[in-house]
């Protein structure tokens, strides 16, 4: 590797008086990387990014201690919940959020996010009427637009279908937590701006359109909501559809109940379209809560067509397609195949110690899903129907909670095929998924996790998503710790370690196998503008070795990264960073990576208005795929991802954003990577002929 070049080029960024400011996301962009290393992907999930976007648009009033409203914050822990209102409780509602740092509980990474998205306001009484709700809402209207240029093949070849433009747009009306109304559309870059017939696809304009209306809190209507939305019950066992909080060290192992949540803007797949409402059971101030949740959707899936089928009648798929993307003929005869019906109800018992829920729910599909027959999917879900059921429960007392999960699926596959009906004698194959944890503070500042979570190979369920490493709640057994503790000097440890079994075969790993994760993270404030942090991240899993299919060998990713964040003013930031990445396996060499950036931003005014800017310069040196390093990037709202960088280049980008008046902000964005050793980047239809490759973006906001 040219470590020497790229080190001698970071000193000379690095000496040059730089000073920066601090973004608006900057407390999430540790979050967003760490997914994107999980799942192995580029794109944030939009759930993800829109939740986290939302917090700070719209932060949480702290003083407000209701279960629901403190349980939008996902990385505050049970046991921090209960500090905080027990301190509010004795001491009155905070005036500022500088009263955080009197809570024990909250450590000092806790409370540099909550700044992010939490405000200490007057708790005041909302109004009643319908009128008054409308009349004090607001609005906001958001749209915009980006590019890649050169071209990418797709387009001069006329394998895509469309421009090489995304188009978006999103209008929402909230009053407070009480009313939401959104509407939003969107159009990836390649996908066809069309109204009319496209072979037999109907097509109406933009690829894709969302909405969605909620109430919150009229009189036993806790919460309504037609159009999209999101289902998350208990710790995801047994129904838990979105984005699932479960993050290496930085979110808790626990999951709360959120219930009904409104689905992203511009989420194409995962979520549920219908209506649901929450009812409560019992009246209001009698310290403890029944809800009973009904909800019904009706999606039309994108899917891939199995070959065989002779008719419309008869004709089965493949699988669920998941990218959302609409640019080529082959990926448009995807769109809206399979019809899925889901329909079904939950029951909650909650009072200041127990949580106790169950919940079911049936799955209607119009076709029936036939996986293509491969060693790896022997146990894959088959047919055109399915029925989850589950109980879910929490108990706290005093500095512990505990909690747990057991879920169990009922379908054809399950029990009317001859293969099904041998497994179900084994005990370890019934089509049962479980989790059990527990949760407790061993002193003020240190915290003990752990959970253990069980997902059979015959589990099947279309909307669950269990704390795990795995991608799928079937067919996994794991155990995770997690701990957190300040050390001597004020040095702030997160720590992580998990264990995972597999039974029976998955894709590329074709035997029984294993992996570990461990992550470690110091932090310390030098001073009281500097942050300096640590990461260690070890993992280790199998897989197919080359050419030997059914032999597996033993692979292990190590990655070491130390951050620098200084802020010399309210104004400016510097974030400086350095990341190496090593892999190994049994036969090939290792594989090393190497990434070094610099980046500076502002926030002030201009001509008497606000104003925001950031550039980052990035060089990388990454053997090859396997040491692929994921960094995240500040963008623009709805435009987040982590790009992956491979290769040896340079990266920078440049972002901005002007409020044009009070009610008017306008943000521009321009990225351009290098590739000197390449004369293509990128692959298949994406592919660019040269070494470079530049986007722009732009977005407008209105708000009134």
């Amino acid at each position: 590797m040219r470590l020497r070049r790229i080190i001698f080029l970071y000193l000379l960024i690095i000496s040059t008086p730089f000073a920066a400011a601090q973004s608006d996301d900057a407390a999430w962009g540790e979050i967003m990387e760490l997914w994107a290393d999980q799942n192995d992907s580029e794109t944030i999930p939009d759930d993800l990014a829109e939740q986290l976007l939302d917090l700070c648009e719209n932060p949480v009033n702290i003083n407000d201690t209701s279960y629901e409203n403190l349980s939008l914050i996902p990385f505050l822990t049970d046991f921090q919940r209960k500090a905080l209102c027990a301190y509010i409780l004795q001491n009155g509602q905070l005036v500022s959020l500088n009263e955080l740092f009197m809570i024990s509980a909250l450590d000092t990474n806790t409370i540099r996010m909550l700044r992010q998205v939490s405000v200490a306001e007057p708790v005041k009484d909302t109004p009643s009427s319908l009128r008054e709700l409308l009349k004090k809402g607001h609005n906001t209207f958001v749209t915009g637009t980006k590019s890649t240029f050169p071209r990418s093949r797709g387009y001069p070849e006329d394998i895509y279908l469309g421009s090489p433009y995304r188009f978006y747009f999103k209008y929402a009306f909230k009053s407070g937590d009480r009313i939401s109304f959104q509407l939003s559309g969107d159009k990836d870059a390649g996908e066809m701006f069309y109204f009319g017939q496209s072979g037999d696809k109907n097509l109406y304009g933009l690829d894709y359109y969302g909405y969605h209306l909620m109430l919150n809190k009229f009189g036993r209507l806790k919460k309504t909501i037609v159009g999209k939305y999101h289902l998350q019950f208990g710790q995801g066992a047994t129904l838990w559809s979105g984005y699932a909080p479960w993050i290496s060290g930085t979110t808790p192992l626990y999951r709360y109940n959120v219930g009904i949540r409104p689905a992203s803007a511009f989420c194409e797949y995962g979520f549920l379209r219908g209506a649901a409402t929450t009812i409560a059971l019992m009246p209001e101030g009698r310290g403890d809560d029944l809800d009973l949740t009904l909800f019904y959707s009706n999606v039309d899936r994108d899917a891939t067509a199995s070959s065989s089928g002779d008719s419309e009648q008869t004709q089965t798929y493949q699988s669920i397609y998941q990218s959302g993307y609409h640019r080529t003929s082959n990926e448009l005869s995807k769109k809206g195949n399979l019809n899925e019906q889901l329909y079904g109800g939950n029951l909650r018992y909650r009072n200041s110690h127990i949580s106790a829920g169950a919940t079911a729910y049936a799955t209607v599909l119009d076709k029936a899903i036939e996986p293509a027959e491969y060693v790896y999917n022997h146990f894959a879900f088959r047919g055109k129907n399915n029925f989850n059921f589950g109980v879910d429960a929490s108990y706290s007392i005093r500095n512990f909670l505990f909690f747990g999960e057991a879920a169990m699926s009922v379908n054809e596959t399950s029990f009317l095929s001859d293969d099904a009906a041998e497994a179900m004698l084994k005990s370890d194959w019934m089509p049962l998924a479980a989790v059990v944890g527990m949760h407790t503070h061993l002193a003020s500042n240190n915290t003990l996790s752990a959970v253990f979570r069980y997902g059979s190979p015959t589990y099947h369920n279309l909307h669950a998503d269990l704390i795990g490493q795995g991608s799928s709640v079937a067919n996994e057994r794991c155990f995770l710790l997690l701990f957190k503790t300040h050390l001597p000097f004020y040095i702030h440890l997160v720590s992580s370690a998990s264990y995972s079994y597999y039974p029976t075969l998955r894709y590329n790993v074709y035997a029984p196998s294993s992996g570990v994760d461990y992550y470690l993270d110091l932090s310390k404030e030098i001073a009281h503008n500097t942050l300096l942090e640590v990461k260690y991240r070890y993992k280790q899993s199998q897989r197919n070795r080359p050419e030997q299919t059914y032999q597996i060998e033993t692979v292990n990713r190590q990655q070491l990264q130390a951050t620098l964040d200084y802020r010399p003013s309210q104004q400016w930031r510097m974030l400086s960073r350095v990341v190496y990445c090593r892999f190994n396996g049994e036969e090939d060499d290792p594989k090393n990576g190497f990434l070094v950036f610099h980046e500076i931003s502002w926030n002030g005014l201009l001509f008497s208005r606000p104003v925001t800017a950031g550039l980052r310069l990035s060089m990388f040196d990454v053997d090859d795929y396997d040491a692929r390093i994921y960094s995240y990037e500040r963008d623009l709202q709805y435009e987040y991802g982590v790009p992956m960088l491979m290769g040896r280049g340079m990266r920078c980008f440049v972002v901005g954003r002007y409020s044009i008046t009070p009610r008017i902000t306008l943000a521009l964005k321009y990225t351009l990577s290098y590739y000197p050793d390449q004369q293509t980047v990128g692959s298949g239809y994406e592919k660019i002929e040269g070494n470079k490759r530049q986007e722009i973006k732009a977005q407008l906001r209105m708000n009134f």
